[in-house]
Order: structure tokens, then sequence, then C-alpha cells
């Protein structure tokens, strides 16, 4: 019934009653990040409880202080069917939309996540872009690189020339983090973050590439490209395998080379076992 259903924020206190959700995953990293998730100031995370028992959660982090990512969403397997899930996320929304600071609401979903998916549908958060996680686990599977190594660009001039264009297209899709790609605005591209990210050009000037380190439970050089000619450009795949040694040097052998590659290119990967693929990942969403 209506009249038993609360909603609130999670605090600490309620570590114990995420632990003891049946939400069917196993080793949730909901609940090994529980408190980093509920004490943290640019992350919420909210609670549905029906005649008092915890059904589901959902809530949001913020991204470069205007971007609401939604996500956590899980139920206890116990009390679906009650329109729980749609329920919190529109809480969840409702939340945002109530914040002056954030201009961009959205969620990522893995493409056979179809319960997440019809949650989303129901709550006309529209589809953008599908991106599939791709870590390369075997180089020696892939064609020999050839071509002339890409120039480095180290000022932030340089960075910008690229840059800048990009960040006024509300088109682009620009994966920020392994699993968060955001629609391209100024707030995206701070130069503290392009000081830290590495830039390759090629010699025609029409391409340029960004490495960065990422950790998301495990180490990544983070690759972006934003064409879909990333195994056809002479010198690409030379600069990132170059690249990737300083990055090993830097941060142990344990790292990996991961690209979050649209279908376009995911139809072009010239051998499919040089690579460990993810479930293609969703983003969903819209601007204030």
């Amino acid at each position: 019934m209506i009249d038993t259903m609360q909603i609130r924020p999670l605090t600490i206190d309620d570590e114990s009653l995420i632990a003891n959700m049946q939400t069917g995953i196993e080793d949730d990293y909901v609940v090994r990040v529980f408190e980093r998730l509920v004490t943290h100031d640019n992350q919420r995370l909210f609670g549905l409880f029906s005649g008092g028992e915890l059904a589901s959660i959902a809530g949001y982090t913020i991204y470069q202080e205007q971007y609401g990512m939604l996500g956590r969403l899980r139920s206890d397997q116990r009390y679906l069917g009650n329109g729980h899930a749609t329920t919190i996320v529109q809480y969840a929304i409702d939340q945002l939309k109530q914040r002056d600071d954030i201009k961009w609401i959205g969620a990522n979903t893995q493409l056979h996540n179809y319960p997440a998916k019809r949650v989303l549908e129901k709550l006309n958060l529209p589809q953008l872009e599908m991106l599939y996680p791709a870590v390369l686990v075997d180089s020696s599977k892939m064609p020999e690189a050839t071509g002339d190594t890409w120039q480095r660009l180290t000022t932030i001039d340089e960075k910008r020339r690229w840059i800048d264009p990009l960040q006024e297209d509300e088109q682009v899709i620009f994966p920020l983090e392994a699993y968060y790609p955001f629609p391209a605005s100024p707030a995206l591209f701070t130069d503290e973050q392009l000081d830290n990210w590495t830039f390759f050009e090629n010699d025609t000037q029409d391409r340029f590439v960004i490495m960065k380190f990422d950790q998301k439970k495990y180490a990544y050089a983070h690759v972006i490209y934003l064409w879909d000619d990333l195994f056809d450009q002479p010198g690409l795949m030379k600069t990132i395998y170059n690249e990737f040694e300083s990055f090993k040097e830097q941060y142990g052998d344990d790292i990996r080379i991961r690209f979050d590659i649209p279908e376009s290119t995911r139809q072009h990967i010239p051998n499919d076992d040089a690579f460990s693929f993810q479930d293609p990942w969703i983003l969903h969403g819209y601007w204030k």
C-alpha cells in the first residue's frame, strides 16, 4: 500500500540492511563501497522501505558539478512486481531536478539489463549512445602496428585546439571515465584535467587520441578516440602501445588498455580474441 511506503537517504547506520538485501547479485560493489556512497558529498543513495523493510535502493553521483548520473538501482527479489524500482528512480530524478547546479540528468545501463532499461524507458530517459567496453588482453593476436607514431601534445593551448570545438557540440558523447560517458560541454574539460591527460595528433592533424589513467576495480590505460577508424589509422595503435609502456612503468604491469567503442568501431576489430568484452552500456539522459 502506498501509505506504508517511505523513501529516505541512507546513512552508514543502514549498512547491514544493504548487506541483507536479496538482490541476486554476487559480490555487489554497492555493498563493498557502501560507506563511500553515503558519506561523499557528490553522491546520494536512497532507500525505499515497504512495510518497514528495505525493498529498493537507487541514487546518483555528481560529475563535473553539473552532471547527475543515476545508478545503484537494486531491488530485493522478495518485493518485485510492485513498481518500487520505478518509484525510487523517479524520486532520485526529482531530487536532481530541484538542484539548480545540475544541468544534465542521465543513467548508464548494460544492454541486457532489461529491468533497468524498462525503468528508464518508463521515466522517459532517451537513449543517446551505446558503447562496448573492450580491454586489450593479448596484443600478440592483433596485426602488427604500422606507420609512424603520432605527435605528443604538451601544452594546454595545443590540447584546447582540439577540445574547444568539441566541448561546444552536445551531440558528442565523451567517455570521461570508464563506465561514465557524458554529452560534451565545457564542464568536462578543465585545464587541470587536460594537463593530466596525454594527447597525440596525427601528421595530417585531422585526428587526435587521449590516453589517461583510470581505476575501476582494475587499473586501465583508458584510450579515448572519437572516430570509427581506430584500427585503420596509420601509426595510431603503435602510438598507443608505446605510451602504454610508460603507463606500466608508472602504474604497474597489471594495468590494461581499455577502449569504449561504438558499434561502428566494434565491427572493425581485427581479432576479437585479443580483447575481453563486456555487455555494451547504453547512455540515457537529457539536458534540463
